[in-house]
């Protein structure tokens, strides 16, 4: 089967059933990415770059370009797997192993990362939109291609807090964003792997992927990437528990000085504090020397970045505010 794990075929001529290189290595080189994106985030937790280069516009840009490559494929691989028959125990034995292996992620994101547990990232999406494409298999290429043409807008014109409660924040049409990790939602990702079913459904598209003349790795770096889309769901899982320590290692060896995090911009909240101060009756110049003063005992302090989240403890932020009110009455 076109999708199944297994080995890779014997060398010989060509055949038209098995493997397809193609796929494979396209969904190896979709892993490669996926790996560095990941290793930007290690590096950022270890201060090694800027903590803000994973969430840079280009590092963005890059990780949805890797999860729209990953999310077609699915669709690819659905109809390659389908294309004689739809085999149902076959496409339901292939579901649960990934079903499990999305329940493994959420586990561990729990135990690893509490408060931005992984409850629908990708793995949970294929799962979702596979079941989705399922009536869609035998279906003429245009449906497939339309219903997920739609899948993709909807989200762009429809968001409601109706969507919002856990139960239903998955679909992707509400206005809350979870603190995950790995956040996926149904919409418009599923429409992806519809796109790339019915691609996959156009007049000979399939005939030509699987053709026996189809191309063939055959270099040692091709076979490597191709192995690698092969077993996916194995380099999924186990990528970070070879980077992590690599970085770790990286870090603990002094050898790469760690990048001094930014120096906080204040201008925001000194604009906003002066306005509040004087809607309160005291002087323009009085509010800019007392709001400069809080500025600077939260410099102090050496927690500025921090004063956002729930990492302080309630003694710590008390503390703060006594000081910050005494520029106030100073």
């Amino acid at each position: 089967r076109a999708v199944s794990a297994g080995t890779a075929e014997d060398d010989g001529p060509p055949k038209s059933g098995g493997r397809v290189d193609a796929i494979d290595c396209a969904r190896g080189v979709a892993l490669i990415g996926m790996a560095l994106y990941h290793l930007s985030w290690d590096l950022a937790d270890f201060q090694l770059v800027p903590p803000m280069l994973p969430f840079s516009p280009p590092m963005r840009l890059f990780s949805h370009a890797v999860a729209c490559t990953f999310l077609a494929l699915v669709g690819v691989s659905l109809a390659l797997a389908q294309r004689n028959r739809l085999n149902l125990p076959a496409f339901l034995r292939r579901l649960a192993i990934v079903a499990a292996a999305a329940a493994l992620v959420t586990v561990g994101s729990l135990i690893f990362a509490p408060g931005e547990g992984i409850w629908f990232g990708i793995l949970h999406c294929i799962v979702a939109a596979s079941v989705l494409a399922l009536p869609f298999i035998e279906a003429p290429a245009f449906a497939s291609l339309l219903v997920g043409a739609a899948a993709i807008v909807i989200p762009f014109f429809v968001h409601s807090p109706l969507f919002d409660p856990p139960a239903l924040l998955w679909i992707g049409l509400g206005k809350a964003l979870p603190n995950t990790l790995d956040w996926y939602p149904l919409l418009p990702w599923a429409g992806v792997v519809l796109i790339g079913l019915g691609l996959s459904l156009l007049p000979g598209v399939l005939g030509r992927i699987a053709s026996p003349k189809r191309w063939r790795a055959s270099s040692g770096p091709a076979r490597a990437v191709c192995f690698a889309g092969r077993h996916s769901l194995a380099f999924y899982l186990g990528h970070q528990l070879i980077l992590f320590p690599l970085v770790w290692t990286a870090a603990a060896s002094g050898l790469f000085p760690p990048v001094p995090p930014p120096k906080p911009d204040y201008g925001a909240f000194l604009a906003a504090c002066e306005r509040a101060c004087v809607a309160g009756g005291r002087t323009a110049d009085d509010c800019e020397t007392s709001c400069r003063c809080v500025a600077d005992v939260v410099e102090r302090s050496g927690e500025a970045e921090r004063l956002g989240a729930d990492a302080l403890d309630a003694r710590r932020k008390a503390e703060l505010k006594q000081m910050a009110e005494a520029c106030m009455a100073r």
